[in-house]
């Protein structure tokens, strides 16, 4: 029977559960990180704990920043600061807004194009699925996806939300550990006109069709489910009524949490109805204020009682250090002259964080 719900046409938006990447089946299994012991397999943690960023943007001069003199591509000093908080996590979110190329020319807006080194050097510094829905994810038709699929599962790097073919898309994304069944779903409001190509799946923000994914994920004995979503106005920073109606929707099927990309700026978060409307930017060449960092959240999951959010603001540092721009992801706890930061630098990142705390409201700050 076709997977009708699946199979994009143009203007008909979809959102659907996503599928787990590896070729290898449809659950993720990971072992505890920075944590060795053995448990009981019949005794369930009472706790499992997600974390989340936001836009991994790739502009040209971040392109070039990371660039060698011999051609390869170094992105891992960009996420030093942040890795451990990824690290501190059971399993770490972000959303890749850009696909890989195999090779140049790389290109950044309006069609994003990265070096295949970006997923490398996220995944080493802890983050374990990318989610790819999103209004880029077309920008270099079938060849873009396709890279961008085989480069994450070379990696061993689970993804969700863009699909070779359709059969990939039928299952939900379980992360699995210890007890926990976490359906993972992303879904994107549009591909910015762009055609989804032929045969492949992106999946979009369509209630019917996340309805059928829903009863897949429990048939499937999910525990939880999270929806990651491409959604709102960007450099709004609040939610539109759009978000708000579907937020809504998502609390009436009983979806645990829902985490918000695309404006590029953060806003709120609502931890009595579990929204994070939007994380912002992660890391980009913007450099406005409020698109020059954005939050991080972790979410706490557990049998015994509700979700609860933490946030975590950070901004880009942007210095030029042996004649390179460098473009470094700083997160609230560490300090900025401790890292190298001038007073001015520092200022400003001190400016930035307290814009995203005001913004995300009364939630508790995420430590290591």
């Amino acid at each position: 029977m076709p997977y009708k719900c699946n199979e994009m046409v143009s203007k008909i938006p979809i959102l659907v559960m996503a599928a787990c990447c590896l070729s290898c089946g449809r659950t993720a299994k990971t072992p505890a990180k920075n944590d060795s012991s053995v448990l009981d397999p019949l005794v369930a943690r009472p706790e499992l704990t997600l974390v989340f960023s936001g836009d991994v943007m790739q502009h040209l001069p971040q392109v070039e920043a990371a660039r060698l003199p011999d051609g390869s591509f170094d992105y891992a000093s960009c996420f030093r600061y942040i890795r451990p908080f990824w690290e501190s996590a059971d399993f770490a979110i972000v959303n890749l807004e850009t696909t890989l190329a195999e090779k140049g020319p790389y290109s950044g807006y309006p069609r994003f194009a990265s070096p295949k080194a970006l997923a490398a050097a996220l995944k080493e510094a802890g983050v374990d699925v990318a989610v790819l829905a999103n209004n880029h994810c077309c920008d270099r038709g079938a060849s873009g996806i396709r890279t961008t699929v085989r480069t994450l599962d070379s990696l061993r790097m689970l993804h969700a939300g863009v699909y070779v073919d359709s059969a990939s898309a039928r299952r939900p994304l379980i992360l699995e550990k210890e007890g926990f069944r976490v359906a993972l779903l992303n879904a994107t409001y549009g591909t910015n006109g762009l055609p989804v190509p032929k045969g492949m799946v992106v999946h979009q923000t369509d209630t019917v069709c996340l309805e059928e994914q829903l009863r897949s994920a429990r048939r499937d004995s999910a525990t939880h489910i999270v929806l990651f979503v491409h959604w709102g106005e960007e450099y709004r920073r609040s939610p539109n009524e759009e978000q708000r109606r579907l937020a809504a929707w998502c609390r009436r099927q009983g979806i645990d949490a829902v985490v918000g990309s695309h404006p590029h700026v953060a806003q709120p978060v609502d931890t009595s109805a579990r929204v994070v409307w939007s994380l912002g930017n992660f890391v980009s060449n913007q450099r406005k204020r409020y698109q020059d960092g954005g939050l991080n959240v972790r979410l706490r999951l557990s049998f015994s009682r509700k979700p609860t959010i933490e946030s975590l603001p950070h901004w880009v540092w942007r210095p030029t250090e042996g004649g390179r721009r460098r473009y470094y992801v700083v997160p609230a706890y560490v300090s900025g002259p401790e890292v190298g930061m001038d007073s001015l630098t520092n200022l400003a990142f001190v400016r930035a964080l307290e814009d995203n705390r005001a913004i995300a409201g009364a939630v508790d700050e995420a430590v290591l």
